[in-house]
């Protein structure tokens, strides 16, 4: 990996930023290419970056083709448009942020905001919110259908806060509405990506499952975690369930 240029500027715009020429690249599982500006040492780099991509399945991979992470320090919001920073920016943050050109993905990966753990699951959650536009016609209707017997049923929580409160939207609404509409659209994606995201965290490494009325109860965890290795089978020698879950 290389560091950052000599004379390299204290705040660059993300869309000039990915535009550059990375050279030398160092790889990530996949034939994932990765770039650093900032100083990682083997651990934080270990667990940022390599152990996740290593989790993600290869299907997965396949669906994104291919992807360059750039680690930096920190990426501030501006009204003109998102900066890549190399020091704290006053302000709001963004924990990652991508650009789709002809070629490929450019993933921009702050290092410095949060713990190497935390940078690894942004990441991970990062690849879910690429997945998603990126899924089939019947691959999102199976997740429709699995939302839509939870709503009927009443199954209480969800993944993720984000989540939690697009479902709590759905369920101030009248019943025969709340499976239709933007709100179930904007619900359904918060979801799927919160769910994909902890599908690839656990086959990272053993999670621990969250109990309590905002969280997920576990025999739906366990189906949505189901049904996601059916259609995105783990890699060999992943396991799908932590060991919590599979005691339980």
């Amino acid at each position: 990996m290389s560091g950052s240029p000599p004379e390299e500027r204290e705040e660059t715009p993300v869309a000039e930023y990915v535009r550059r020429t990375f050279v030398p690249l160092s790889h990530l599982a996949h034939g994932w290419e990765l770039h650093a500006a900032v100083p990682l040492t083997p651990a934080e780099e270990r667990t940022i970056l390599r152990e996740p991509a290593q989790a993600v399945p290869a299907s997965i991979a396949e669906r994104l083709g291919k992807l360059r992470v750039l680690a930096v320090p920190f990426v501030a919001c501006r009204e003109a448009g998102d900066v890549v920073c190399f020091s704290k920016p006053q302000g709001e943050t963004h924990s990652a942020v991508w650009v789709e050109t002809g070629e490929r993905i450019c993933l921009v990966l702050p290092c410095r905001e949060l713990n190497p753990h935390d940078t690894g699951f942004e990441f991970l959650a990062s690849v879910g919110e690429v997945l998603w536009p990126r899924l089939t016609r019947d691959e999102l209707d199976e997740y429709s259908r699995l939302l839509d017997e939870e709503l009927r049923t009443k199954v209480p929580g969800e993944i993720d806060e984000e989540a939690y409160a697009a479902k709590q939207a759905l369920h101030n609404r009248r019943a025969r509405h709340a499976r239709s509409g933007e709100k179930f659209e904007r619900y359904r994606n918060l979801s799927f990506v919160g769910t994909v995201a902890e599908y690839m965290h656990g086959l990272w490494h053993d999670v621990q499952v969250r109990v309590g009325p905002e969280h997920l109860p576990v025999p739906q965890l366990r189906r949505r975690m189901n049904l996601l290795a059916d259609l995105f089978p783990p890699n060999p020698g992943y396991s799908l369930f932590a060991k919590e879950l599979e005691e339980i």
